[in-house]
């Protein structure tokens, strides 16, 4: 290609030619270059991972974006957010702003979407992929509210949540919801559990640096859970509720919900684990 490149260059022909010939060359050079460049620090970056557990970076963002004042006021509610630094601060909002321009809220059963409840949604998802380069998801791009319990086509159940990867859809109860988000559902989180679905569906289909992370930390957690005494302990501690061993992704989802929601006791009686879902989240917060 860089011999087409240099042949290109040097063709004698109209003076027009000549132009459109070196456009040509430099626009072929710059791309050869690019992906050559791209691929080395990908590789770099995942030897990077290898030694560290994170990514070389977490935010870059050529033009921020700030929520409207009317929306900002509901971030300065948020308990996760008050915590974090200004630039932090910003880095929030911004993202908590890009999830709600890409995302499309439907109401179900009469329910009428209003800001709080498109805030409350967003800002949890925007804390659990905060660690995270790539936030947003390929694979949520509908959220559906509901009052409260509804029944799924899909799973031809009663439920208070699902997500379905083929629509790209998270449903939602919205009482059951809120008794996670206000902590009164004895450290179960909706929110937290089915939105973890997304994010472990997503670092299945997906290769950025991100969902490589989860996923391959997702898969060092199960081979460290493939110890007996280990097993055996985790059932005897009564940490995870009963719902976790339905199967690998409930259990995953489950142990976020323990690990935002009970973090230093997770720490205390499991700290291997805990470091695990940490780092498939590259989520340290809890450790500054």
């Amino acid at each position: 290609m860089i011999f087409l490149t240099a042949y290109l260059l040097f063709q004698e022909g109209e003076p027009t030619n000549s132009i459109f010939q070196i456009v040509l060359g430099f626009a072929i050079t710059f791309g050869i270059v690019s992906i050559c460049v791209y691929y080395v620090l990908r590789y770099l970056e995942s030897i990077y991972v290898k030694y560290n557990s994170k990514p070389y970076y977490i935010h870059f963002y050529p033009k921020m974006k700030k929520l409207p004042d009317n929306l900002q006021v509901f971030a300065g509610e948020n308990d996760f957010y008050n915590k974090l630094d200004k630039k932090r601060k910003r880095y929030f909002a911004h993202r908590t702003a890009r999830f709600l321009e890409d995302t499309n809220f439907v109401g179900r059963d009469g329910l009428v979407i209003d800001d709080f409840m498109r805030m409350q949604i967003a800002m949890m998802v925007t804390q659990l992929t905060f660690g995270m380069r790539h936030y947003l998801l390929e694979y949520l791009n509908t959220i559906i509210v509901y009052p409260s319990s509804f029944y799924s086509v899909l799973n031809q159940t009663e439920n208070i949540g699902e997500f379905n990867p083929r629509s790209k859809a998270l449903a939602l109860s919205w009482k059951d919801f809120q008794k996670g988000n206000l902590h009164q559902d004895k450290g179960k989180s909706l929110g937290i559990h089915e939105i973890t679905h997304a994010i472990h569906y997503n670092s299945i289909k997906n290769n950025d640096i991100s969902s490589e992370i989860f996923y391959d930390t997702f898969l060092q957690l199960e081979q460290y859970l493939g110890a007996v005494e280990i097993r055996k302990k985790i059932v005897e501690t009564k940490i995870l509720r009963d719902y976790a061993y339905t199967d690998k992704f409930e259990f995953i989802a489950v142990l976020v919900e323990v690990f935002m929601e009970s973090p230093q006791e997770l720490k205390e009686k499991f700290p291997e684990i805990y470091m695990y879902v940490m780092r498939m989240l590259n989520f340290r917060y809890f450790e500054e």
